[in-house]
């Protein structure tokens, strides 16, 4: 698991190029991103795709724990804030595996949140096992409750990633 931000240039650089150019294209396209409607597009680079989600959080126990086996996510927070769960693979049960969606569903343990801002970056391996789109907080504190996002999932095949 990586999380970075869209600006920090001196991380950024580190990272393998198709990382870098899902970074690089959503900077460009923030506005573009904003006006399209919830759905995936082809970014017409290394088969990447790019899911765009609009919606609003949810608590956590509305949401599921996923990994993919096949596809890594580079997922960027283009508008608001969400919270996202992270799980360790080894502390976990494998429900179920869709494998043409790469979803894989999963039982178990949260380790840590991480809590995603306007552009940050947050990108997931095959053993990061994780719960997206959820409220920053689980109180009552109307605050901290839903709260609608616009985020792009990148999904970048893990045997042709350029490095």
């Amino acid at each position: 698991m990586i999380f970075t931000n869209m600006n920090d240039e001196v991380q950024n650089k580190s990272l393998a190029k198709d990382i870098q150019f899902c970074i690089e294209y959503a900077k460009k396209n923030e506005n573009k991103i904003l006006s399209l409607v919830h759905g995936s597009y082809d970014v017409e680079y290394n088969d990447i795709k790019m899911n765009v989600g609009k919606y609003f959080t949810k608590e956590e126990n509305e949401k599921f724990w996923e990994s993919h086996k096949k596809y890594l996510d580079v997922q960027i927070m283009i508008n608001g804030t969400e919270r996202v769960a992270i799980g360790n693979i080894q502390n976990m049960n494998e429900k179920s595996f869709d494998f043409e969606k790469d979803l894989v569903i999963l039982k178990g343990e949260k380790a840590f949140d991480i809590i995603m801002k306007k552009g940050d970056v947050l990108v997931l391996f095959p053993n990061d096992v994780h719960k997206p789109e959820l409220n920053i907080s689980e109180n009552n504190d109307s605050e901290n409750m839903r709260r609608i996002v616009t985020k792009v999932v990148f999904k970048i095949e893990i045997n042709k990633i350029n490095i």
